[in-house]
């Protein structure tokens, strides 16, 4: 995977900033995928897509992976490191699943960007789950008959729940935190894309403001600015300062 440009970075900033994160994320990869075209990546597993996203951050960015989260007990604030290197180690391939219980036999496919688009959409919590639970569903059966997955039974549904996990598990990584002020301990989501936007819109901010000081110093347009790599960008910057 390659890094994000200068000028790409700006532009997804631009652009990016008013989408949904279901939206931005996919605009992200599509700026270094330009093969691939929306639908084929919103149809990715989640875990195959965040894979790439995490690859693009690595690329752009650097391998350490800064995060920080609030104590839910004390609201202290906990700080963190992560090594993208780590975090893609432990990426498996996503699968179809099949769960066989009680005389009923389901198939489920990993969620994609389609099915969270879906349920967002939806007006309460339990629309969305039920939403979700019969998208990831590809085959339904009891006794060897086919039926719809409405009328699976409460402890089908959260074992089908169980099971669509398993069959992508980096669809939702959490990641478990310790507090160092109340040594309470909880779990929290890692979500790649939005770290991964908030990377790139305070790198935006920061390459404007360097369009801006060197642009007045010198006279050069945008495009030769960021066309210098960071570290004459860098010494150029040092010798305006001086």
């Amino acid at each position: 995977m390659r890094a994000l440009t200068a000028s790409e970075i700006i532009q997804l900033w631009e652009t990016a900033y008013r989408f949904h994160p279901i939206d931005r994320a996919l605009s992200i990869l599509q700026q270094v995928m330009p093969e691939h075209n929306r639908d084929a990546l919103a149809a990715m597993p989640l875990g195959q897509r965040d894979a790439l996203l995490l690859s693009l951050r690595q690329a752009t960015f650097g391998d350490a992976l800064p995060g920080k989260d609030h104590c839910p007990q004390c609201n202290e604030t906990v700080e963190f490191e992560l090594s993208c290197t780590s975090l893609a180690a432990n990426m498996t391939e996503p699968q179809h699943k099949r769960l066989s219980r009680d005389s009923y036999s389901i198939t489920t496919r990993p969620l994609n960007s389609f099915d969270l688009a879906a349920a967002a959409r939806a007006t309460t919590q339990q629309q969305a789950r039920d939403l979700l639970l019969q998208r990831c569903v590809v085959e339904s059966r009891y006794h060897d008959k086919t039926i719809a997955t409405e009328t699976l039974p409460l402890e089908i549904e959260n074992s089908i729940t169980e099971t669509a996990l398993a069959a992508d598990p980096q669809a939702e990584m959490m990641l478990d935190l310790s507090c160092p002020a109340c040594q309470h301990q909880w779990q929290t989501l890692l979500d790649v894309g939005h770290i991964l936007w908030l990377e790139i819109a305070a790198r935006a901010q920061q390459l404007l403001m360097e369009v801006h000081h060197l642009a007045k110093a010198y006279g050069w347009t945008e495009a030769e600015i960021l066309r210098l790599s960071p570290t004459r960008r860098a010494t150029y910057l040092q010798m305006v300062a001086a």
